[in-house]
């Protein structure tokens, strides 16, 4: 399918359609980045190595986050 197709086929979905779509992208993207297989996996290996958080210490950075109106 080319991108034509593609775009216009977006252009029949619903909104909500759309929101799906535009979500299962950027999830592409991250996962498709240069890199991004490397991260993960010295992510593990510092969790295996016991270098981890709770969820609480990461509830209370996202809650920090959001109070300075930042989103990521």
């Amino acid at each position: 399918m080319s991108v034509q197709e593609i775009h216009q086929q977006l252009e029949k979905l619903t909104p909500e359609e759309l929101a799906e779509v535009e979500k299962h992208v950027r999830v592409l993207r991250v996962i498709t980045a240069p890199g991004y297989a490397e991260r993960i996996a010295e992510a593990h290996r510092r969790m295996d190595a016991g270098h981890k958080v709770t969820e609480e210490q990461v509830d209370a950075v996202l809650a920090e986050r959001r109070a300075d109106g930042k989103t990521s």
